[in-house]
């Protein structure tokens, strides 16, 4: 048994044909991240993690606090993939994406990060 696997459900158990290079913001994604991915009760409204950035960074330090592994955010130079975030288990071998904005690019390294405990 590895040292994470009580730290939440695998999103990509519960949801195998999501891409999260390619999520979408929106409620859908918010819902699962906040439902199956942080395990908060479905009667419980889910925050919008994916579009609001205040949110987002309330997010991103519960991932890091879960995975003891910090997210790197910042400005990139693509046009229309303004940001990326980034995490590193394995020194040299980081997983990055890349997003339209702050909130999604969170959104999206908490899926990856997820599925590849």
């Amino acid at each position: 048994m590895s040292e994470n696997d009580d730290k939440g459900p695998n999103s990509a158990r519960l949801m195998p044909h999501l891409d999260p290079y390619q999520s979408e913001a929106g409620p859908e994604l918010d819902s699962l991240i906040h439902h199956q991915v942080l395990g908060n009760p479905r009667t419980e409204a889910s925050p919008c993690y994916s579009t609001d950035s205040e949110q987002a960074e309330e997010l991103k330090k519960m991932m890091e606090t879960r995975y003891g592994t910090t997210f790197m955010c910042g400005r990139t130079s693509i046009r229309g993939k303004a940001w990326f975030a980034r995490y590193e288990i394995d020194r040299g071998n980081p997983t990055e994406v890349i997003a339209e904005t702050y909130a999604l690019a969170v959104c999206r390294l908490t899926l990856l990060r997820t599925v590849s405990r």
